[in-house]
């Protein structure tokens, strides 16, 4: 089946060169995917028509296996997936390449542009930066995949390896189709690999090469207060009638130390690690945008609020009508969406037990408070394994440097856990193009041409380094 002669392996600067070539193709092709307003929840044509559309690229670079697909378990559907299964050679080295195309909502307000039409902006250090929703996140993941096989395969025709691709379109959701399908089924040779590579984190700033070593896990629950049968005039029954939203917002406050900042919830853990990098206060107000008379809050290092401690905030109201539409009557009836960031090794289960019996409990006036579960998503801690090695060595010559960072995030990817579970022995690695700068989720989110270049080529670097050392017969 395999001569005997070596494989051709392109040496590093070439291999940099063609990732550079590639560039302007990439940056047109995220361009296009940016303006697909491709946002978790919508009806499923916009989410099809992106997932075809990104179908159609990996067909284009030789990924003739890639289709739109789905997966249904518990008589839900997931959103469509682009799917895709390469066999080389049963005996070559398998890698799994995961992104997602689903983006946050965009309001305009606020955007120095258009959300879903993409511009490409100059930095103060002549970078460019493309700007627009899903942009970094985590759409730039899709064309890391795309440029790493694309530069591959210049000139080696059909790659030594095994590729799968699964990209989703519900990441964004906090608990996805794909994660429940593959945690109730291992067993599923589609999502089985020696190598699994996320490309849905990033660096700590542009520039500096980071490997995630931890995520934070999360839930989200709804909690609901109810105290009249209907809205009645406050002026006429305020005072012994209790106003539902009032009541809320006492237990939403009580869900915080008022001195501290801290969250206030009994039960959940703290997490530490050797590895995560010092936080300059400076940097992250930088990056955050914090005004200067803001402070910040929680007990304990900046590295350890912001990976390994819980956090809690408000992401969803209902009950009270906009302020251009404000009446004088009491709220009858007040739901808050709450989103607990949880520790790396937090079990999502007991934490949201703990956070409903706090809620239940923090009801006022006797009142009775229905918390329900609507999402949740495990931390994750990852391990090294036998393609560490490459792995850092492929970030430290894309950027040309001496070592890498290692570092923690903040957010949660559950599906991440997912692939752990049915890959038990496998190396998984967290990387991407999301530094500081990008402002997933926020305003003005954007992606350095510079980071998806270096990024495009360590992931080139990775996956030449795991080929067979010597080339499938022609």
């Amino acid at each position: 089946m395999f001569p005997d002669a070596p494989m051709m392996v392109l040496p590093e600067e070439r291999l940099r060169a063609r990732v550079h070539d590639l560039m302007p193709r990439l940056w047109e092709s995220l361009a296009e995917l940016v303006t697909h307003q491709s946002v978790y929840g919508d009806p499923e044509p916009p989410l099809e028509v992106t997932a075809q559309t990104i179908a159609e690229m990996f067909h284009d670079v030789g990924i003739t296996t890639a289709q739109v697909d789905h997966v249904t378990h518990n008589g839900r559907t997931s959103a469509p997936l682009v799917l895709a299964d390469q066999v080389a050679h049963e005996g070559l080295t398998t890698v799994l390449l995961y992104a997602h195309y689903d983006v946050q909502p965009a309001d305009e307000s606020g955007w120095r542009t258009k959300p879903f039409k993409p511009e490409t902006i100059d930095d103060e250090n002549h970078d460019p930066r493309m700007y627009g929703r899903g942009a970094a996140d985590d759409k730039s993941g899709v064309m890391m995949h795309l440029g790493a096989i694309q530069a591959l395969r210049g000139n080696l025709g059909q790659l030594p390896l095994n590729i799968k691709v699964v990209l989703e379109g519900e990441e964004e959701t906090g608990g996805s189709v794909l994660e429940q399908f593959l945690a109730a089924n291992e067993d599923d040779k589609r999502f089985h690999a020696d190598l699994i590579i996320i490309a849905d984190t990033g660096n700590v700033r542009v520039g500096a090469p980071t490997l995630t070593e931890t995520l934070r896990g999360i839930v989200v629950a709804d909690v609901e207060v109810e105290t009249l049968a209907h809205k009645v005039h406050s002026g006429m029954y305020g005072g012994p009638i209790p106003d539902a939203f009032m009541a809320l917002v006492q237990m939403l406050a009580s869900l915080q130390d008022p001195s501290t900042g801290d969250v206030s919830v009994a039960g959940l853990k703290d997490y530490d690690h050797p590895g995560w990098p010092t936080v300059s206060e400076a940097e992250l107000r930088a990056a955050a945008g914090v005004l200067p008379r803001t402070n910040l809050i929680g007990s304990g290092t900046l590295q350890k609020l912001l990976y390994g401690k819980s956090s809690v905030n408000v992401i969803g109201l209902s009950g009270l009508p906009l302020v251009s539409g404000a009446s004088s009557a009491l709220c009858p009836k007040a739901k808050a969406r709450v989103s607990l960031r949880l520790a790396p090794n937090q079990d999502p289960g007991e934490a949201f037990a703990h956070l409903r019996d706090h809620l239940v409990a923090a009801a006022p006036w006797g009142l009775e408070a229905d918390v329900r579960q609507v999402g949740e998503g495990a931390g994750f801690i990852t391990g090294e394994g036998e393609h560490q090695r490459e792995i850092e060595e492929a970030l430290c010559e894309a950027y040309q440097v001496d070592a890498v960072v290692r570092s923690g995030q903040g957010g949660s990817i559950p599906l991440v856990n997912a692939f752990r579970g049915a890959n038990p022995t496998s190396d998984v690695v967290l990387w991407g193009c999301e530094e500081p700068r990008a402002n997933i989720h926020g305003k003005n989110e954007s992606v350095s041409w510079s980071e998806l270049e270096h990024m495009t080529l360590a992931e080139a670097l990775l996956l030449q380094s795991v080929m067979s050392p010597i080339p499938l017969q022609q």
